[in-house]
Formats: structure tokens, sequence, C-alpha cells
């Protein structure tokens, strides 16, 4: 019986966080990862819904606040998918709709289609408490957006990702950590993203402390003679936490905040999210 409740409380455990890490932190971080793996045939389906904005921002590594961008906020729709192909292989596939406006003298703004990845997740091991996934896709832009200016929707690149988790399971506990690299199109510099999640598992609810570092390999900074915003050396940290709730064995919600602790060319955001998931 111990075993089989064991058992049961892993692939609650599963079901519970396998589409967390990549749809709570934004479309910017659509493409984190945690060790989790659909099983074959099935998937997930998350609609999110964004809001973050920031009235200060860095200009290189000085925070300041500017009255031609003013406060800046930004709306956006993702849908986040899933689907097991195999016992060790999964494919995720990502897509965002971003409002993004000031209230600025420069009046800056723009909406429409970001960007969208398409990843494969491949397990490595799966040996007692321990999993290796690693992860190999590409992002671009869905539409033809203006990527040059202080509030837009993205860098407008097309860039190759590479994935990399470690993942620690210990009954209602999980860790996990992930190292990235993009390898990003233009003048955008390539960033190593990192990611971190530490879950708690209780009843139908999983909570998540997350914490996300983007480092910029290389890059300008703002005001350097003849920079562009895409080649920015942008860079962030931010720390969140996050709460998913199964209501059926079909269907469950999520809500999430994060706060920055510290940038590089980029703004001081304070956000939420709020995500409907369906299980097929």
């Amino acid at each position: 019986m111990k075993t089989r409740h064991s058992l049961l409380l892993r692939l609650y455990l599963v079901s519970c966080v396998a589409v967390m890490g990549l749809v709570l932190a934004g479309p910017a971080e659509a493409t984190n990862m945690n060790g989790f793996m659909p099983e074959p045939g099935h998937g997930d389906l998350a609609i999110s819904y964004t809001n973050e904005g920031y009235d200060q921002f860095w200009v290189g590594d000085v925070k300041v606040s500017d009255p031609g961008v003013g406060e800046v906020e930004i709306e956006s729709l993702a849908a986040w998918f899933q689907w097991g192909l195999m016992e060790n292989l999964a494919l995720v596939v990502d897509a965002a709709y971003v409002d993004a406006s000031s209230d600025g003298l420069g009046g800056f703004g723009e909406s429409g289609l970001q960007d969208a990845s398409v990843l494969l997740k491949y397990r490595f091991l799966a040996s007692g408490p321990h999993r290796l996934v690693g992860g190999v896709g590409v992002r671009t832009a869905l539409s033809d957006y203006e990527a040059n200016l202080p509030v837009d929707l993205g860098d407008d690149t097309t860039d190759a990702l590479l994935r990399l988790v470690y993942q620690a399971e210990a009954g209602n506990f999980y860790f996990s950590q992930q190292v990235g690299y993009d390898f990003r199109s233009d003048d955008a510099p390539d960033d190593i993203p990192l990611y971190t999640e530490l879950g708690y598992t209780f009843g139908r609810s999983t909570l998540t402390l997350f914490y996300y570092r983007l480092i910029a390999d290389g890059g300008t900074d703002i005001g350097d003679p003849g920079f562009t915003f895409p080649s920015n050396k942008d860079e962030t940290s931010r720390l969140g936490l996050k709460i998913y709730s199964r209501i059926t064995e079909r269907f469950g919600f999520s809500v999430s905040g994060f706060d920055t602790l510290d940038g590089r060319n980029s703004g001081d955001t304070t956000g939420y999210s709020g995500t409907l998931v369906f299980r097929f």
C-alpha cells in the first residue's frame, strides 16, 4: 500500500506542476522549463493573461525615471501547449499577443502578435529522485513589429534555444534548476537564461517559489554611441510565487506574481498572471 500511495502521489505531483514552468512568468520567459514530462499521447493547453508594469528602468546599471517614457504597462495573452510524443520526448509550443503602452511624453506603444517558440524536450535521466531533461528549439517573431523603441513588443529576432534542467524530487517537494543558452540573430546579444523552482504539493494544489535570472553575453548600454535597443545588454533578475490548483482531472487554474530584484537596460517590473489549464 505504501508503494502504491507513493506512486499515486508522484503522478499527482506531475499533473500539478508539469504546466507551471513555462506559462506563469510572462511571454518573455515562456521558454523556461522544469523537469516534469507529460505522458505519451497526453498533453496540456494553458491560456494565460499577464499584466506587468514599471515607472523606473536601468540605463546601463543606473536606475532612472524619464518623463518621455513615463509609466509603462504591458498586457499579454499567451497560449502554451505541450504534448507527450514518446516516453521521454515531448513537444512544447507557445505564442503571445502583447499590448505595450506608456503614458510618457514620447507616447510609445505597440500591440500585436509577439513571438512564438517551438521546443523538443528529452529526458536523459530518471533515476530515483533525480531527473535530467534537455531542450532544443527556436523562437521567432510572429509579426513585423518595430523593435528599436524604448517600449515595444520585442527584439524581432530568430533565436536558437538550448536548455538543460536538473530536478530532484522528495515526497511532496521538488527542486528544479535550468541552465540555458539562446543564440540570437541580428545585433541582439546571446542570452544565458537561468530559472530555479522550489515547489511543494498539498492537497490538490502546488505552491512554487521561482527565481529567474537573464544574463546577456555582450551587448550595448542605453546611450552608447550607435546603440540600438535590440543590441542592449538586457539583463534582469526576478523573484516570484505561483500556485496551481487542479479542479478536475482535466481542468485547473493558477495565479502568480513577481517582482524585479535587479536589472541592466531593463524595466524595474512588477507583474501578475492568471492561467487556465486544460489537460488532454
